[in-house]
């Protein structure tokens, strides 16, 4: 008897190409870059040192440690979280569950009700029991809390259960707590594996903020993605949905991303979707070249417009003073800010650009010069308004050792691609 043959697997598009959620049919583990291999080295390591993961925003530094270190098996903290190094270690504590005190009070009354039970232990509720009572209603409530140092109490769990302690966005910790927490995780790091992912401009902080931390921090850079790496998103996701491509749509797609597998997830969700492909095709279709590329990149440039982008162009709030007029030689006037974020697009853009290309490319445009002092100072503008408004998400620009960092990969898709004119 021939052996019944294997139905074919079908996908859900949204479950292929998956922006802002980690990928299962399109990861790429870039073998070439051996991360996976490092982070396990690290891992594997033991205790004694702590690791910094950094990378450009969206580059795929927080799937790498959530397929190793999922939820389930580390301490995940969001640096966004932690404003005092008091949250710090109440997160240790209550991922471990680890409270020496438990406080009950009683209800008693006349209906018929529920007698709750437990029994104290590490973790200190072990169990919980029901049962029913007639006549008599006996309510118990619990309190969890400490009676020992919270310090002492973190520590002494994680001496008996070793968990692996992840910091997400780092550079995102209070001003005032990142000393603090450098200092905590000095103390953690000969117990249990400590990883901190940042981006690149911040990788450094916690040895900057505390100088006995150098020697115990591993360094782990993640690269911006290649063409080829991110193709790969392309070539498997669209095998697994019945779409071939014989007119190289994944290299253009991929040449497009900005180095950023999160932008190529959603260009390959976007195209996949306009074939008409919401599942595996059956037969299969052929990938084509829209009419024209310049109009599918801007619907969806305009469809995910930077957030910061309309609060760069506006620059700082001024108390009724008029900004200068710079002139461009087409005839065109705007501001400083203006001029700016038009120098930046005509850069490539790109991810990092420095002072002197940027001023040199600024002043190639505009009829009268702009003096260093001015673009200095409207480039930290710009990256102040950056952080104020970058909310829970990674702030979209910086203005650090005379380079200014892109780090928003959609604002640099914008920037490109989005109907914006550097008129007010």
């Amino acid at each position: 008897m021939a052996d019944a043959q294997e139905l074919p697997t079908e996908f859900l598009t949204k479950n292929v190409f998956v922006a802002g959620r980690s990928p299962d049919v399109t990861y790429n583990p870039r073998n070439d870059w051996q991360l996976e291999a490092e982070v396990n080295s690290y891992l594997w390591q033991g205790p004694g040192k702590a690791l910094s993961i950094s990378g450009p925003t969206k580059s795929g530094k927080t799937v790498l440690v959530e397929r190793l270190l999922p939820e389930h098996e580390a301490i995940w903290m969001q640096g966004s979280d932690l404003a005092s190094v008091e949250d710090f270690w109440d997160a240790i504590i209550d991922w471990l569950g680890l409270y020496d005190l438990v406080e009950v009070t009683r209800q008693r009354g006349t209906q018929q009700g529920t007698k709750v039970g437990g029994s104290i232990g590490i973790p200190k509720i072990a169990s919980i029991g029901a049962d029913k009572t007639d006549g008599i209603r006996e309510d118990r409530g619990r309190r969890l809390s400490r009676q020992q140092a919270v310090t002492a109490v973190a520590r002494a769990g994680l001496k008996d259960l070793p968990v692996p302690v992840v910091v997400d966005d780092f550079h995102y910790v209070e001003e005032a707590a990142k000393q603090p927490i450098a200092r905590a995780i000095k103390t953690l790091i000969p117990t249990t594996s400590v990883v901190l992912i940042a981006v690149p401009h911040e990788a450094f902080d916690a040895i900057r903020r505390e100088t006995d931390m150098g020697g115990r921090i591993a360094q782990l850079a993640i690269e911006p993605w290649s063409t080829d790496e991110l193709m790969y998103i392309s070539e498997h996701g669209f095998e697994a949905l019945g779409v071939t491509d014989g007119q190289a749509v994944g290299t253009t797609l991929a040449e497009s991303s900005y180095g950023a597998p999160f932008l190529m997830q959603e260009l390959c969700f976007e195209y996949t979707l306009s074939l008409g492909v919401q599942r595996t095709a059956d037969p299969p279709v052929r990938a084509e070249a829209p009419p024209n590329w310049d109009a599918f990149f801007r619907r969806i440039a305009n469809r995910n417009p930077s957030m910061i982008f309309g609060h760069l162009l506006n620059g700082p709030k001024t108390r009724g003073q008029h900004r200068i007029d710079r002139v461009f030689k087409d005839g065109r006037k705007t501001d400083i800010y203006g001029a700016l974020l038009y120098a930046i697009a005509m850069t490539g853009p790109k991810a990092a650009v420095s002072y002197q290309e940027l001023s040199a490319t600024i002043n190639e445009y505009l009829e009268d010069q702009i003096s260093s002092q001015q673009i200095t100072s409207s480039l930290n503008h710009m990256s102040d308004i950056a952080k104020h408004h970058r909310g829970s998400g990674d702030q979209a620009v910086a203005y650090k050792d005379d380079s200014l960092y892109i780090l928003d990969p959609f604002l640099l898709f914008f920037l490109r691609h989005g109907d914006w004119d550097v008129m007010k």
